[in-house]
């Protein structure tokens, strides 16, 4: 594939690379090294630390109205406004190539522009890791501490106090027993709970690890099929294969999404739950990789940098699964 030696930082993808070609590897590389980072909105950001705002309603109320009453009264609707404050951290992934290894032929593609690839698939990798993390933010200082974003794990614990406790991940919307009570009634027990703290319907996605996934098909299948073919189904209503890529939940439908196993900490079975819309990355800039850097000693020297921070609109509108055997 080849590759410009030319740099900017517009395309109209909202990636900012050297090239296109890069472009379209690092896009190729979100969608299989990175799914929960491809399900995220992208925002454009120039403040490392943006404030993310989020707003719930009243109670509802069945009062009547009197006929003639003063329609004046009205408190403050938005006075349980609540922040949160992201913190931007930049991932960077370096690498070179000699001039030895790109005259060799061989079945690794230790060229040029196999060296860009692996860099971006390197870049990729790391940031998901870091997104789906139990890692709290840390607060940069300029010089002596790299500033570090909060992770999924960490927004869905519901003792954060990153979050006003009205905005925190409730109780109920964490699951944290056996794989084998991994059942429908606790799958729409946890949804119930995220969708009381939404009241909409929310276009739900489950970003599950393996083992989560294969406790959730063996617990709630209704028919077993063959060796080779599991019927699976949340509600009881029609059967879906084994590999269940929408599933139907009381609450309507529910994406299920194959994570990456090498990132995050899966323990038994790990998986969160969540609505793309509440949540979102802040980027300063999206993936470059730095080719134009001096040659050193026969090598050829490479960079890749990605700057964004973690941002998310109410930690009470997501939900976990963290099962502990």
């Amino acid at each position: 594939m080849a590759n410009l030696d030319t740099f900017n930082t517009a395309l109209p993808s909202g990636l900012s690379t050297n090239h296109e070609e890069i472009a379209l590897d690092v896009m190729l590389h979100t969608a299989v090294t990175a799914p929960y980072k491809g399900s995220v909105p992208v925002v454009s950001s120039e403040n490392k630390n943006p404030r993310v705002h989020m707003d719930t309603l009243p109670a509802p109320v069945a009062t009547g109205t009197l006929e003639g009453a003063a329609q004046t009264g009205g408190g403050d609707l938005f006075a349980d406004v609540g922040d949160y404050v992201a913190q931007a951290q930049e991932w960077t992934a370096q690498g070179s190539i000699t001039t030895w290894q790109e005259a060799h032929n061989s079945a690794v593609d230790a060229t040029y522009e196999g060296t860009i690839s692996k860099i971006s698939k390197i870049l990729s990798r790391n940031i998901e890791h870091t997104l789906v993390s139990d890692q709290d933010k840390t607060t940069d200082v300029q010089g002596v501490t790299a500033g570090v974003t909060e992770g999924l794990g960490s927004f869905t614990d519901p003792t954060n106090t990153n979050f006003a406790a009205d905005y925190r991940t409730k109780t109920d919307s964490v699951f944290t027993g056996a794989t084998a009570d991994i059942t429908d009634a606790a799958l729409d027990a946890l949804i119930a709970s995220i969708y009381g703290e939404g009241g909409e319907y929310e276009n739900l996605t489950l970003l599950a690890w393996p083992k989560l996934r294969s406790a959730i098909v063996y617990n709630t299948t209704r028919n077993a099929g063959t060796a080779s073919k599991v019927d699976y189904n949340v509600d009881g209503v029609g059967t879906i294969p084994y590999n269940v890529e929408m599933m139907d939940t009381a609450y309507g439908k529910m994406n299920m999404i194959n994570s990456n196993p090498q990132t995050g900490s899966e323990s038994f079975a790990l998986g969160y739950i969540y609505d793309p819309k509440y949540l979102s990355l802040h980027q300063i800039w999206g993936e470059r990789i730095y080719t134009d850097l001096p040659f050193d000693g026969g090598k050829k020297v490479l960079s890749g940098s990605y700057f964004a921070s973690h941002g998310c609109q109410g930690a009470n509108r997501l939900g976990k699964i963290d099962a502990t055997s």
